[in-house]
């Protein structure tokens, strides 16, 4: 598998992408690439080591220690499918989902709330946004106890530095 088939096309700019979540990647950590299924791979410019940033579950962890040893990582079938998830990518795209440059899938039902992983509720959305708002909730969530209720999640989105319109 070419798992550059899996990476999403974009322009924006890593610290933009980055920004909601600096509180769990610090300041060092750079984006190198954002896959299509909505999580990112990121760079440590000081040593070329790779990280997965995984939006659904909200963590961040080292994968490789260089772009040599992530080729070689990505091409074991189980971390293919855990850091760019092609199966959920290929069902979208067979039920005609569609990505443009600058966007990701993104759950309308997020998986971190819902407990489960619903490929229809997965549609197009904006990089910016996807990773604004998963950012958002992530830092809100992340010292609750598991099962705990959630009533309410606040997202605030700059409406101006998306590629999309939003009603207000």
């Amino acid at each position: 598998m070419d798992y550059r088939r899996y990476l999403a096309e974009t322009t924006v700019a890593g610290d933009d992408v980055l920004d909601d979540w600096r509180w769990l990647v610090g300041p060092e950590l750079q984006l190198w690439r954002v896959t299509k299924a909505g999580g990112a791979l990121l760079r440590k410019p000081s040593d070329g080591s790779i990280y997965f940033l995984d939006a659904l579950s909200g963590t961040v962890e080292q994968v490789a220690g260089s772009q040599a040893a992530f080729e070689a990582a990505i091409a074991s079938p189980v971390n293919a499918q855990r850091w760019l998830m092609p199966q959920l990518v290929d069902v979208r795209a067979a039920a005609g989902v569609q990505l443009g440059e600058n966007q990701c899938l993104s759950s309308k039902s997020p998986p971190f709330l819902t407990g489960r992983i619903d490929p229809d509720s997965f549609e197009t959305c904006s990089v910016l946004v996807h990773f604004s708002m998963t950012g958002q909730i992530h830092q809100q969530l992340k010292d609750l106890p598991p099962g705990t209720k959630i009533g309410v999640v606040e997202v605030l989105v700059n409406c101006e530095s998306a590629d999309q319109d939003f009603e207000t």
